[in-house]
């Protein structure tokens, strides 16, 4: 049987939300997939549908309908063209991912330099321990995190389980500030989260610190 519940949340760009039923309870996700109507979903809107699970068991709105019309046109599940278009409504940055693509790729090889020189000063000095920690870490460490990054956006725009922000800075901090720095750029992922970038850029501070010691502070070898 259907239940009765208005739309608390649509995001009508990524085309999913969320329920809040009139029988109570926690709120139900709504894919566009599983609505039918004359319109596509807005927030605010009486709905009914039929209350589901997805596979990890959480609550997922199935045959989904504006209340009180029967009417089911194919087209409900496409966009209909909006008089402005997304690029000109969106922020710039979120339009064009590389923008300042020059400042940005400076900034990046200007935070690789101090590893580069603390790896060849170890080199110089035959301490090859670190040499090689480093050689394994920062690579694999970037190619993790940047594969997480771009499973956690996925994620979020199909509004599915997401990586854990405790994942991807252990990933920072274990080497792969590198590709997590590059991740949040092609992805435009994280990078307006004041609290996220906080701790991101305080790893990418300790490591270069860590270098600094190496590469800079005399008497070194």
């Amino acid at each position: 049987m259907k239940t009765q519940g208005v739309i608390s949340r649509w995001n009508d760009d990524k085309g999913f939300g969320f329920i809040r039923s009139k029988a109570g309870g926690e709120e139900v996700f709504l894919h566009i997939s599983a609505f039918s109507g004359d319109r596509r979903p807005q927030s605010g809107d009486q709905v009914l549908f039929v209350a589901g699970k997805d596979a990890q068991g959480r609550l997922r709105a199935e045959h989904a309908s504006l209340a009180g019309l029967a009417i089911d046109e194919p087209d409900t599940r496409r966009k209909p063209p909006p008089q402005v278009s997304w690029e000109q409504t969106r922020p710039e940055e979120e339009s064009r991912p590389l923008r300042k693509l020059g400042v940005k790729l400076a900034l990046f090889l200007a935070l690789c330099a101090l590893p580069v020189i603390g790896c060849i000063r170890l080199v110089l000095a035959r301490d090859l321990v670190l040499v090689w920690l480093a050689l394994q870490a920062y690579p694999v460490g970037s190619l993790l995190a940047f594969f997480f990054y771009w499973k956690d956006k996925r994620s979020a725009t199909r509004g599915t389980w997401r990586t854990s922000e405790s994942m991807l800075h252990f990933f920072e901090f274990a080497g792969g500030w590198p590709g997590a720095l590059i991740a949040q750029q092609v992805f435009r992922h994280k990078t307006r989260k004041v609290s996220f970038q906080v701790v991101f850029w305080f790893i990418v501070v300790v490591h270069q610190l860590f270098w600094a010691g190496i590469a800079l502070v005399p008497g070194k070898k």
